[in-house]
């Protein structure tokens, strides 16, 4: 979740690329007002097998996902993008459903995705996740470099230190150059069908998106906390105890 144009969208193409590579079983979700809002963005992965489905912030809705992930355990993670301006409606309706508790009784922890630019709102959305939930959710901060490599309104300041209190996790998403990014759009292909034959990319493109993607999935899984974070580690006893308290 976050502002908008920071790259939401962008991560989690390449997020639902990583679950497929890893043939997972999840649940996508899109939170925006209508239908054409991010499903336009998400809905190509249908491609690849996915659902893509809208998600109400209202009690019905909740009710909905809970009983499915409590019916099939073969379920391995919820994901949803969510738009900045849905925040206060989140709030809301957390206060209202306790979703995250319920989401806890069911065995599944919250993981707040939060990509940012070189843009005080991308931060100021995070101040408000961390006042709200604190140590109730997970948190994993993608620095966007499409925006330049300075971060001048999280790097060294309160939020980047308390976030790091609770084992928060930063990558950084390695700039694409912003010709071959529009052009990898403009194939309206799920990213790993864009860098096949199949699309209408040049060869260059096409290597420089691979590379682009390969380089991001290796610094997810490679790390030692974001793969639990991301679901792609089920079981939390992998973190060290003092991580896998809070």
């Amino acid at each position: 979740m976050g502002d908008s144009r920071v790259g939401k969208s962008t991560v989690s193409r390449l997020l639902l690329e990583l679950y497929k590579k890893h043939d997972l079983n999840i649940r996508a979700f899109y939170h925006g007002q209508r239908p054409g809002d991010l499903s336009n963005q998400l809905s190509v992965y249908d491609k690849l097998g996915f659902n893509i489905r809208h998600l109400g912030l209202n009690r019905g809705d909740s009710d909905l996902l809970l009983n499915e992930l409590e019916m099939f355990s073969e379920i391995d993670l919820a994901f949803t993008d969510m738009p900045g301006q849905n925040l206060l409606d989140f709030f809301r309706f957390e206060k209202e459903i306790y979703f995250l508790d319920n989401l806890s009784s069911l065995g599944y922890r919250a993981t707040f995705l939060h990509p940012i630019s070189n843009r005080r709102d991308c931060v100021k959305y995070l101040q408000s996740l961390y006042h709200i939930f604190s140590s109730h959710a997970d948190y994993l901060v993608v620095k966007n470099q499409h925006f330049g490599d300075g971060f001048k309104y999280y790097d060294g300041t309160q939020i980047q230190e308390d976030i790091n209190k609770l084992d928060g996790v930063e990558l950084i998403l390695p700039k694409l150059e912003d010709y071959v990014y529009q052009d990898l759009e403009d194939t309206n292909l799920p990213y790993g069908i864009a860098i096949t034959p199949e699309s209408d990319m040049q060869v260059l493109y096409r290597s420089l998106v691979f590379n682009w993607m390969d380089n991001f999935h290796d610094t997810v899984m490679n790390h030692n906390v974001a793969p639990v974070y991301l679901g792609l580690k089920r079981d939390r006893t992998e973190l060290s105890q003092q991580e896998a308290s809070f």
